[in-house]
């Protein structure tokens, strides 16, 4: 064989050889498929399980509007009977002693807001709200008007840290 057909030989062969390595080596290409498949199964599932949920909240909102009208036909069933069972004295005592009977308007106050601080003549919010006496001691406040600031200048420290430099700018020419 001539040298050229033996140069086409083998590069055929590595070509081959190649693409079967390739192949073997590479397995997220022959499993990007599969990846695909488990992602869009995945995405089904949540679907799935968010449309039960909506469909149980629904019917739960359903449950409680059905049983609050129960609640509501039976109060008023109740509330007739009353009126026409009992005597006018027995309907005033069932008025008075009614939780959630209303106090009338032209006999009672007007309801406030509660507070939310002390109702005397001086607030929690007030500065001496609780104190004493003002304290005294080594360890009493500084009332600023009566130390007031002195006049003269107070030179910051000097930075050690950085070495002697006065000594040094003195001896350099300048």
């Amino acid at each position: 064989m001539d040298m050229l057909t033996t140069g086409v030989l083998c590069f055929a062969a590595g070509v081959v050889v190649g693409a079967g390595l390739l192949f073997w080596l590479l397995p997220a290409r022959r499993q990007a498929g599969q990846l695909i498949r488990d992602r869009d199964e995945a995405r089904q599932a949540l679907n799935h399980y968010r449309d039960k949920v909506d469909d149980h909240f629904l019917q739960t909102a359903d449950l409680v509007n059905d049983m609050t009208q129960a609640y509501r036909s039976v109060h008023e069933h109740l509330s007739k009977g009353a009126q026409v069972l009992c005597s006018e004295v027995g309907r005033k005592r069932a008025v008075a002693k009614s939780l959630d009977s209303a106090p009338d308007k032209e006999s009672s106050e007007p309801m406030a807001p509660p507070l939310d601080y002390a109702p005397s003549a001086k607030g929690t919010l007030s500065e001496d709200f609780g104190l004493q006496q003002k304290p005294t001691g080594p360890f009493a406040p500084v009332d600023v008007a009566d130390n007031p600031i002195p006049d003269t200048v107070v030179e910051p420290p000097r930075d050690y840290a950085e070495g002697n430099d006065d000594t040094a700018d003195d001896k350099k020419p300048r």
